[in-house]
């Protein structure tokens, strides 16, 4: 039986050290926009099938590059797209962490054999920039070779964001990945640990609001001569950077200023990475190099006060036979104190996006094909598919019945908040470089090898050179379409100077 959680292998989340472009940005583009073989559109895909006359007609195909694991999700919806329009869709998948990769090099090989592909939504500008991609047809459905075209709506997502570049549409994003706390009921409900962490902190054990509160919590319930850890977040050198981009947030900065220049370095990020690394005494002893699917064993094993995940932790965890099915309560990230008020800090990390192959001569038909899997009854059938990866993101999904009994109604009621008040990542082209540098050194400084504001001076001139090299003109226009779209209450009080 298929399962969303490997028990081998790369995990999915990890990050491509460069993207897709990185630093081989400038001569991929200039290999698309070079290569006759790369310009050259695919082209359509026909099978002669016989009509009930006995005459030939043209089928088309589309073929549809995915990650591993999302077949669950995306087979129910190829066949509905088969039934009601009358065109093949092939399903092709290759490894979760190589999708943008393996659009790339298909593409500047000109063996781009694909229609749509389904990169994560942080590649995408890179892949607009390397002429991998090109923008959705939006001007509305037309008749095809055979059955009518469908009339389908653009998918009210909860996070539409990462699906432009520069205010263009480039995809339609399929998987809600934003992150949530995960807490230890068993513990945060104990009746004895309540009165002496009141004793201790002079307040009452409750879910964390803020950084702060949880970094006590974790320290009250971190008992490692009992086995028992105060927290399981990640500080392997390809997640730590998240935690680090909440808590940044939560300072009451963004991560750059108005000129593309970083913040990271600032009084207010130093003192967010000096708590996220003050707060590693506190963690599980493998915290420093597990994995997604270690982190989940680890905390799975029901002897940790709290996690950090997404959908996908709530359906391991709630996975047939597991210790802590009916014990773990799903909250909100914690947020910061900004100017005496609270303000909660919640964040889209991943997500993977419905694209469109620069080289394929079904642009249109692709587009519909985007629009009819992430809207109406073919998204929800595809959030349905417990074995699958995707998670909610339209408000559908909330209501649906069998999505309820994969993930709870009390977890659906968190996600759903925060996926609408959710804070980006960083959309700008050159993203995996930006934050594998800072993963690293944020790593570096974890294990005690620099000095935390070492770490981030280097990484802020790293940054400022990758900026550069990449324009920074074009790179302000991105970061200024992103920041405009922050969360209004946030937008308010986040400022773009120290």
């Amino acid at each position: 039986m298929k399962t969303p959680w490997p028990t081998h292998g790369i995990p999915r989340r990890s990050l491509l050290a460069g993207s897709v472009a990185g630093p081989l940005s400038g001569a991929l583009s200039s290999l698309i926009g070079g290569s006759p073989a790369a310009r050259q559109p695919l082209a359509p895909q026909r099978d002669g099938k016989p009509s009930a006359g006995g005459e030939h007609r043209e089928r088309s195909t589309l073929r549809v590059l995915i990650p591993e694991g999302s077949e669950a999700n995306l087979e129910p919806v190829a066949k509905a797209f088969r039934e009601a329009r009358a065109v093949d869709v092939l399903l092709e998948t290759c490894g979760v962490d190589d999708v943008a990769t393996e659009m790339t090099l298909r593409t500047i090989a000109g063996a781009a054999n694909f229609d749509l592909a389904l990169p994560p939504t942080f590649s995408i500008p890179d892949l607009v920039e390397a002429g991998i991609i090109q923008p959705l047809d939006l001007s509305g459905a037309k008749p095809g070779p055979q059955g009518q075209a469908l009339e389908v709506p653009p998918p009210p997502s909860l996070f539409p964001l990462g699906d432009s570049y520069k205010g263009t549409k480039y995809g339609y994003q399929t998987d809600g990945d934003v992150y949530l706390m995960f807490f230890n009921k068993r513990l945060l409900e104990d009746a004895p640990s309540a009165k002496r962490f009141a004793d201790r902190y002079g307040r009452d054990l409750e879910i964390p609001q803020t950084w702060q509160e949880l970094d006590e919590a974790m320290e009250f319930f971190h008992q490692p001569e009992e086995e028992q850890f105060g927290g399981t977040l990640f500080r392997s050198t390809d997640y730590i950077a998240w935690e680090f981009w909440i808590r940044l947030h939560a300072k009451g900065i963004f991560p750059v200023d108005d000129e593309m220049k970083p913040l990271l370095a600032s009084p207010e990020g130093i003192a967010a990475a000096r708590e996220l690394i003050a707060a590693s005494q506190w963690l599980s002893p493998d915290s420093a190099t597990a994995g997604l699917f270690d982190n989940w064993k680890t905390f799975g094993e029901g002897r940790t006060f709290c996690n950090l995940g997404w959908g996908g932790s709530q359906k391991y965890f709630r996975r047939p036979g597991s210790k802590i099915r009916d014990s773990v309560i799903a909250a909100p990230t914690p947020g910061g104190r900004i100017d005496g008020s609270l303000a909660r800090i919640s964040y889209f990390n991943w997500g993977w996006n419905f694209t469109v192959s620069s080289r394929t001569s079904q642009r249109q038909l692709s587009t519909e094909f985007a629009r009819f899997a992430t809207s109406g009854d073919a998204a929800v059938q595809a959030v349905r598919a417990a074995d699958g990866f995707f998670d909610p993101y339209l408000d559908a999904h909330y209501e649906d019945e069998a999505i309820e009994k994969i993930y709870t109604r009390p977890f659906l009621h968190e996600h759903r908040k925060s996926m609408a008040q959710a804070i980006p990542d960083f959309y700008l082209a050159g993203r995996g470089e930006y934050f594998d540098l800072l993963g690293r050194f944020l790593a570096a400084a974890n294990m005690g090898k620099i000095d935390v504001e070492d770490a981030l001076k280097v990484v802020t001139s790293g940054w400022n050179l990758i900026t550069d090299r990449l324009g920074r003109k074009s790179q302000q226009a991105q970061w200024q379409f992103i920041k405009g779209r922050y969360p209004s209450d946030l937008k308010q009080v986040l400022r773009s100077t120290v």
